[in-house]
């Protein structure tokens, strides 16, 4: 399996390299990751009514623009992993927490997130949170639809005991001799533990770098374009000059365009949610048969806002997580169980832009579906004179 000594269960990328050549591997693993993650990012984004082509914008920035891409360069690896099977668990939640319950689809989901824990703990425990978030809240969703709240309590059990059954040894050894072991010694101070865990966080004004490419630099060591911020940066260096003046190899452009269909998103599902008329309802039944398809539409309007709602949510936490110590979220983050023990919140940035991409793709699919609706409707009106 490519690892001798210590017993290592069956990851994705231990499965990869045992079954592929190293040098395809090598070559390959990043654009096969990416590449699964855009197809079930694409099957998800379907299943939400999103067209093709704001599909692609979508999958565009969450996978192959910015951090999710130029890590390549830094050599990981099982970050890639966590990424696909993130994408994969994200598109098996929604299937098990649809309108149709389904266990399957649950098993599925506990499966994918287990997998994802075994690939990178710290990574796959941020994704956790959002993925664990979404599944809270489309069980909210349907449990107001369909009121079964025993059906929808046992696929929680089903996702999480699934889950822990591929991971609970991994994610506790893991915890125990990677993570735990490295900043748990007894000569540290609880500040120097603090300086230690959050040395690699992300300088807000470094948020330029979203829509500037390189202003900030490409990365450390760059001849062309160092990097010149203070990501990376040991404390007490501007005194003592010791350790790390920075230290950034990934670049997080993703451009102007996505960002401000993101914001068109949010904004476009702020003013829906003003205008929907208060007297639609879903479950209505009312006697005339247009009624019942303007209740649809307003219901599925009304799915369609509070996922952009709750996406804009998880889109601004996590970039306010990947702040770090610049920003005092994470000093309240900090003091949950485990997360104090994992290093670098600037890995917060991998979540942000999967949400960022779910965004964007609803930006521009709300710009399509204003667009045709418009004329649709203006047709329709000639039509009825």
């Amino acid at each position: 399996m490519g690892n001798s000594g210590l017993f290592m269960p069956h990851s994705w990328n231990y499965l990869l390299l045992w079954v592929s050549p190293l040098t395809f591997y090598i070559n390959w693993i990043h654009a096969l990751n990416l590449g699964l993650a855009s197809f079930f990012f694409a099957l998800f984004m379907r299943k939400q009514g999103v067209g093709w082509a704001a599909i692609a914008v979508g999958l565009l920035t969450a996978f192959w623009l910015g951090s999710n891409l130029t890590l390549t360069y830094a050599g990981h690896t099982v970050k890639f992993g966590v990424l696909m099977l993130a994408s994969v668990a994200l598109y098996c939640i929604s299937c098990a927490l649809s309108r149709q319950l389904s266990l399957r689809w649950a098993i599925l989901a506990g499966g994918a997130i287990g997998l994802m824990f075994l690939e990178q703990l710290d990574v796959a425990l941020f994704f956790g949170f959002a993925l664990g978030s979404y599944a809270l809240f489309l069980a909210i969703r349907q449990w107001q639809i369909h009121r079964a709240w025993k059906k929808m309590t046992l696929i929680f059990v089903v996702i999480g005991g699934v889950g822990l059954l591929f991971g609970a040894t991994t994610m506790l050894s893991g915890y125990l001799s990677n993570v735990k072991g490295a900043v748990s010694m007894q000569t540290e101070s609880p500040r120097e533990k603090w300086e230690f865990v959050t040395q690699w966080s992300w300088p807000p004004e470094e948020c330029i770098d979203f829509v500037a490419p390189g202003y900030m630099g490409w990365r450390s060591g760059e001849p062309e374009g160092p990097y010149w911020g203070r990501m990376g940066r040991s404390a007490g260096w501007e005194q003592s000059r010791q350790g790390f003046m920075n230290f950034k190899l990934e670049n997080t452009y993703v451009g102007i365009i996505p960002i401000l269909l993101a914001c068109f998103a949010v904004l476009s599902a702020i003013v829906g949610w003003k205008r929907r008329s208060p007297g639609i309802r879903s479950g209505d039944q009312p006697a005339v048969g247009g009624t019942v398809e303007l209740a649809s539409e307003a219901d599925e309007n009304s799915t369609r806002t509070l996922e952009i709602v709750f996406w804009g949510c998880v889109t601004g936490v996590t970039l306010l997580l990947a702040f770090g110590k610049f920003f005092p979220l994470y000093a309240l983050f900090y003091k949950l169980p485990l997360v104090s023990s994992i290093r670098n919140p600037n890995k917060f940035l991998q979540v942000f832009q999967l949400a960022l991409g779910i965004l964007a793709a609803y930006g521009l699919d709300e710009m399509i579906r204003g667009k045709f609706g418009d004329c649709a409707e203006r047709r329709h009106k000639k039509q009825q004179k």
